[in-house]
């Protein structure tokens, strides 16, 4: 596959994952939740606009450099990274699907830029997609970390047990 193609798909997979966290936080009610999850789509819009630029210099036959790229987000509660612990009791059905669609969007990004770099050329392409794929690995944590702590009481929540 030509690079622009790959470019091109890559571009695809971050709209993905930046409408799903736009959505996430102009739905969800969890103030922190709102903030986390603005902040991943607004990485997302990063990676967006890295990806088209580099795309557009290969075009124009210029030399191809790695972009400089922010830190990737940490956060303080790593048990709870997105949504404040009292929202555990109040966690959504939309607040967990966005959660764990996000799992999947993340866990196939980070898949999707290993095997690129993999078959990449140019070195700024095989850094940036080696980069890339180390974000979204950390995007996935984050989400795993999430569900991880919703869960026990979401599944209770939802259990057919409880009638």
């Amino acid at each position: 596959m030509d690079l622009v193609n790959v470019l091109q798909l890559a571009v695809n997979a971050e709209i993905e994952g930046r409408e799903l966290y736009k959505t996430a936080s102009e739905k969800t009610s969890d103030e922190k939740a709102k903030k986390v999850f603005k902040m991943l789509a607004d990485e997302e819009q990063t990676h967006i606009d890295n990806i088209v630029q580099m795309a557009k210099d290969y075009k124009a036959g210029k030399e191809l450099t790695m972009p400089d790229l922010p830190a990737p987000a940490s956060f303080e509660d790593a048990e709870s990274p997105i949504f404040t612990r009292e929202f555990k009791e109040k966690v959504s059905d939309f607040d967990m699907t966005a959660l764990n669609i996000g799992i999947k969007l993340e866990l196939e990004s980070e898949k999707f830029y290993k095997e690129a770099a993999a078959e990449a050329s140019e070195k700024a392409v095989k850094d940036l997609f080696n980069h890339l794929a180390e974000w979204e690995h950390g995007h996935y944590e984050f989400l795993k970390n999430q569900v991880s702590f919703f869960e026990s009481y979401y599944k209770l929540k939802n259990s057919l047990y409880r009638f």
